[in-house]
């Protein structure tokens, strides 16, 4: 059965992730996990937004696409592993926030604590079964 839940807005989980230099692998494992932490969350598989082999200090297209769908009130979560993904500098990655959460988005961090790191590895290879 398809969802339309997805598709109205306000709705739609997303997920930043900034790599450079960049990376072959696409950031699989940090994609997965913020996939299987949004399952955790309840919310709807992430659309990924990846700036792949971007420095903080250039311009980032999928950053930008983010906030522009963010200003118009079409992402309710954005998950990431962390502020410092949307720039190294702490008034860039705050300002990035806070613009996010003015829209009306959540920003959802990906825990810190080893122990849920395991319990997130243990969730992925269970659903991989």
């Amino acid at each position: 059965m398809t969802s339309t839940h997805a598709h109205q807005p306000g709705t739609v989980t997303a997920a930043y992730l900034r790599c450079f230099p960049y990376d072959i692998w696409r950031m699989a494992l940090h994609v997965r996990a913020l996939e299987v932490h949004a399952d955790v969350l309840g919310l709807h598989p992430p659309h990924v937004f990846l700036d792949n082999g971007v420095s903080h200090r250039m311009v980032q297209p999928q950053l930008r696409r983010l906030l522009a769908q963010a200003s118009v009130g079409a992402i309710h979560t954005v998950l990431v592993p962390g502020p410092w993904v949307f720039s190294l500098d702490d008034r860039r990655s705050g300002a990035v926030t806070a613009f996010l959460r003015a829209a009306g988005a959540q920003v959802v961090e990906l825990p810190h604590d080893r122990d849920v790191w395991t319990a997130l590895a243990v969730r992925s290879r269970a659903a991989a079964v």
